[in-house]
């Protein structure tokens, strides 16, 4: 059967010397999977790490892979592929999302929100802290979101996803310095987040404490192998 779907990139691999193996979320079907057959050479340059594409593909009702015949930007950015932060950060937000979309079925409200963040992340220039809020924002999407029960809390429960000041029966939590930033973190808007000044120590902290969270709360969820790199370039 031959469709239309409107995607958002999260994965391009190597099939053939011509050929690509693509993961996208989708508007119409969740996470899907496709094989583009001498797509390096016919839209390599458009396929970079969260491009917004429209998708025309056959599928057989007995394969999961998808053969992709069109592709075309569905929005083309002007800094992402060519600013190292940006092109950094969005490889990182890719690679986060292939793991924990990589079986959802079909979510209009997290492809709005996954729609306008890229379009966000081309036209801003105030992303130093951003890594800290999409995990944040992300977590509340999938429906793990952190509760702040106690605003003068000192302890991260990793296990019930609570901030408070009762040491959990595990040994799943978090006690340091860093917890009342995340408070402060939690109980801020978007722009009032993003604008705040946070050291790079703590910066480094918060989203390691995020993507401990993220595996223990996401089956089979690794750490990013982005992750160091994307820390490296936002000292």
């Amino acid at each position: 059967m031959k469709g239309i779907q409107h995607g958002i990139l999260l994965r391009k691999l190597n099939y053939s010397e011509t050929s690509l193996i693509l993961n996208f979320f989708t508007l119409e079907n969740g996470f899907q999977a496709y094989i583009f057959q001498g797509g390096k050479k016919k839209k390599g340059n458009i396929l970079q790490a969260l491009s917004l594409v429209e998708i025309t593909a056959f599928r057989r009702e007995d394969s999961d892979l998808g053969k992709i015949t069109e592709i075309n930007p569905t929005f083309i950015p002007q800094s992402i592929p060519y600013h190292p932060l940006k092109s950094g950060l969005a490889f990182f937000i890719t690679e986060v999302l292939a793991q924990v979309l990589q079986s959802s079925d079909k979510d209009a409200e997290m492809f709005a929100f996954l729609e306008h963040e890229v379009k966000w992340i081309d036209n801003s220039d105030e992303f130093t802290n951003y890594p800290i809020w999409f995990l944040l924002k992300l977590a509340d999407q999938v429906g793990i979101g952190i509760n702040v029960s106690d605003p003068n809390g000192s302890i991260f429960d990793l296990q019930d996803g609570v901030i408070a000041n009762e040491t959990p029966s595990s040994h799943l939590f978090v006690n340091d310095e860093v917890v009342a930033i995340l408070i402060e973190l939690l109980q801020s808007e978007k722009n009032a987040l993003l604008a705040m000044h946070i050291h790079k120590t703590h910066r480094k902290q918060i989203t390691e404490h995020l993507i401990n969270y993220f595996r223990l709360h996401i089956n089979g969820f690794k750490t990013p192998k982005s992750l160091s790199v994307m820390q490296t370039i936002f000292e």
